[in-house]
């Protein structure tokens, strides 16, 4: 008995030996041949193994039958609903040889390569593909064509063109959804000079828009501006699906942000010139607003006053702080324990309730990256109350309303080089990562400016002494022998002046200042300085400051940040810190209107003064309730109105949300005057 052939064997040596057969017969199928098929067809529900076995018959008997590539088909599918891909291939083979002229021919191809595609072998696969003509298929045969083509091709732009065919023709939501995920790893491999090609074969297809949004992306991380925005163009032109809306929108409010340039003070309008802004009230706004903040725990304080500063903002105790009056805001308060897990599901909670419009909060570093990547996902804004830029980056829902360093930084810069006329600058920091990351931006802020820095000193974060890094900071170090023994007799001179009638003791002190060097030039301490940065805490500035002075290191401005703004400052550092300037991100004594209104109302509603935390939290409710307050409703609308936010009167400094999402403020600027805070402008 003759041993069979293999049926990938028989299949190829069908596709070798059938260039020969004459192909079907002319004319259409006898009346005869229409019986037998139709009886073989019909039992295929009923008893599909006879089926099977009366389509064989059929192909014996008539395999030049215009209804043999039929019958050729539905053994096809037997084979392969058994799993044999084997024969399957064989009929197929059958039909691509013996009839190429039915109307089966192309869906045989189709079918054939898919099973070629499947066992891994790509060029017989394109080889089958190669003669198909695809206008001929029907949809499901037309899939599968699309996807097998995508399958096979190695260049990444031929494959984004049968993907995006593929796409254009499956109607099911979760097909779409992998397939566009195929197209973004496509992209990611499509290298810059191609993408342009990619884009013209996409045509209108929805892949389009997406290519040229990667060009843009593409181009903002360093390429022509002009080319971005040409691409930006055509991508908003063109059809985009729902889930790359926001990207979108990121590369158009990165591209303004390039454009913007770096933030910049002089960007924000002044405090005298919005005193007489209002900020808006509560009161004709509807809606509901999420608040996600530390309730419970080691920072529950903080998060208490934040809610405080909300809950007025809302509305909640009236316009003028009466707990009877009714709100039309609508609060629902989360506690996140400043637990990253428990923000990011409070957001997830949130958002589920479609009647709320944003989330205000949290705080903490950990807690605001969990719920901004919740927030995001979820597609609701999300008002953090973190100063970390990062949260907002590439996320169009989330914004970062915190005053940054770098602004208390610019803003001391500013006030001492163009208003106090200050050219040079000493440092003195701790030698933490506080004090490095001010005492960089200090200095490059300095030197952008123009101004010099000609002395820097640090010191130990817990140390108590000082003298020795104020004796650096004086220029007390690289000290001949002469002028060390200069230094002793000038210190003898002034000790000898204590016990000396006022008028000797004037003289002998003005002697000793005159003392110079070998070479004439002036004795230690060197305050060649008009200003002094002191980035530290106020209860370190208070031990810090006396001793400034005990070194004879007088006649500079001292300047610090909001780590200054303490009663204490003043009340234990007294005369030493008298015309020091500081930023405040928070200031309850300016004289400001809407600042004034505001403390007024929070200290009557909850019987205590505000603080910063308080005030954050009023200036993030009244963001969107502003955004309420003008008839938008929907959360896309509230998020535009937020990003749209210009030179607004916060009770935490003026501020404006750029193109990246992050607020750029100008906080309080503060001097010590005459023993108490005072506000300079």
């Amino acid at each position: 008995m003759r041993r069979a052939l293999p049926a990938v064997l028989v299949a190829v040596g069908l596709l070798a030996a059938c260039a020969g057969f004459e192909g079907i017969s002319r004319g259409p199928a006898t009346d005869e041949q229409r019986r037998a098929f139709a009886a073989a067809t019909s039992a295929v529900d009923s008893d599909p193994v006879a089926a099977e076995a009366r389509l064989n018959e059929f192909l014996e008997k008539w395999p030049r039958s215009p209804l043999a590539d039929d019958a050729a088909m539905r053994l096809a599918e037997f084979a392969l609903s058994r799993g044999d891909r084997d024969a399957a291939l064989t009929h197929y083979t059958f039909v691509i040889r013996r009839h190429p002229d039915g109307d089966q021919h192309d869906a045989a191809r189709v079918w054939a390569a898919e099973i070629e595609a499947l066992r891994g072998n790509a060029g017989g696969a394109a080889n089958i593909m190669g003669r198909v003509r695809i206008e001929r298929l029907g949809r499901r045969e037309r899939l599968v064509a699309y996807r097998v083509l995508a399958d096979v091709v190695s260049a990444p732009v031929s494959r984004l063109h049968w993907l995006s065919r593929l796409r254009a023709d499956e109607s099911d939501a979760d097909a779409v959804a992998l397939i566009d995920v195929e197209i973004d790893e496509v992209l990611a491999g499509v290298e810059e000079d191609e993408l342009g090609t990619a884009a013209r074969q996409a045509g209108a297809t929805i892949p389009a828009a997406r290519i040229e949004l990667t060009i843009a992306e593409r181009g903002l991380e360093g390429g022509d501006l002009g080319d971005v925005r040409a691409a930006l163009e055509r991508a908003v032109a063109l059809p985009l699906a729902p889930q790359y809306a926001g990207r979108l929108r990121t590369a158009i409010e990165r591209l303004r942000l390039r454009e913007q340039g770096p933030p910049d003070l002089a960007d924000l309008p002044t405090f005298a010139e919005l005193q007489d802004r209002v900020v808006p009230a509560a009161a004709p706004a509807r809606g509901t607003i999420g608040v996600v903040l530390p309730l419970s725990g080691r920072f529950a304080r903080f998060g208490e006053e934040v809610l405080q500063g909300v809950l007025l903002a809302a509305g909640v105790f009236g316009a003028r702080g009466d707990p009877a009056a009714d709100s039309r805001v609508r609060l629902l308060i989360r506690d996140s324990a400043g637990r990253p897990e428990l923000a990011a599901e409070a957001v997830r909670e949130l958002a589920r309730d479609r009647r709320v419009v944003a989330i205000i909060g949290p705080l903490l570093r950990g807690e605001c990256e969990s719920a901004a990547r919740a927030a995001e996902y979820a597609g609701i804004s999300l008002l953090a109350l973190t100063a970390r830029p990062e949260i907002a980056r590439e996320r169009p829902y989330v914004f970062r309303l915190r005053t940054m360093p770098s602004e208390e930084v610019q803003s001391l810069i500013d006030h001492a080089m163009r208003d106090l006329g200050a050219l040079t600058f000493a440092i003195l920091y701790p030698r933490d990562a506080y004090g490095r990351g001010l005492r960089d931006l200090f200095w490059d802020g300095v030197e952008e400016r123009g101004g010099e820095i000609v002395s820097v000193a640090s010191y130990d974060p817990d140390a108590t002494d000082f003298a020795e890094p104020i004796r650096r900071l004086a220029g007390y170090v690289l000290l001949s022998d002469e002028e060390k023994d200069l230094l002793k007799e000038r210190h003898e001179m002034r000790r000898r002046a204590r016990r000396l009638p006022p008028e000797e003791a004037m003289a002998l002190r003005e002697q000793a200042l005159a003392l110079t060097g070998p070479d004439q030039e002036l004795l230690p301490p060197i305050v060649d300085f008009d200003a002094l940065f002191l980035p530290e805490s106020h209860d370190r500035v208070v031990l810090i400051a006396p001793q400034l002075a005990f070194h004879e290191v007088t006649g500079t401005r001292l300047l610090g940040t909001n780590e200054w703004y303490h009663p204490d400052l003043i009340a234990i550092g007294r005369h030493h810190v008298e015309g020091a300037v500081l930023t405040a991100r928070f200031f309850a004594e300016s004289p400001l209107p809407y600042v004034q209104r505001f403390a007024q109302r929070f200290e009557a509603a909850f019987r205590v003064a505000p603080q910063a935390f308080g005030a954050q939290g009023f200036d993030a409710a009244n963001l969107v309730l502003v955004q309420m307050t003008l008839g938008r409703e929907s959360r896309e609308a509230i998020r535009d109105g937020v990003l749209a936010t210009q030179a607004y009167p916060g009770v935490t400094g003026i501020l404006s949300i750029r193109a990246d999402g992050n607020a750029h403020k100008r906080p309080f600027l503060v001097e010590v005057e005459g023993g108490r805070f005072v506000q300079i402008k």
